[in-house]
């Protein structure tokens, strides 16, 4: 159970730097330039067309889904550390 449970955290991790990625290329429309790369769309786009199905997201031109994928991988991070803490041992500091 505890490897399981690692490998999701793990994963979750993942998950939270693609987003933190793709927000921080997002800005770069800003600017004129329009790089991201297909991988990081093609697994950002399900999670944030997911959340603005439910919430509507997007306020004033900014969308605030990102910002709700990352706060739920988050809970879902610390909902599996609560299920199983010894995990916390195997996990980097």
């Amino acid at each position: 159970m505890t490897l399981l449970i690692f490998s999701l955290l793990i994963f979750l991790s993942l998950i939270q730097w693609v987003v933190f990625i793709d927000v921080i290329l997002s800005w770069g429309t800003l600017v004129g330039i329009h790089f991201r790369p297909k991988f990081i769309v093609a697994i950002t786009l399900p999670l944030y067309e997911t959340v603005r199905r439910f919430i509507p997201s997007s306020f004033s031109g900014i969308d605030f889904s990102p910002i709700i994928v990352f706060i739920a991988i988050e809970l879902i991070s610390k909902l599996l550390i609560a299920i199983d803490p010894s995990v916390l041992a195997l996990l980097p500091r």
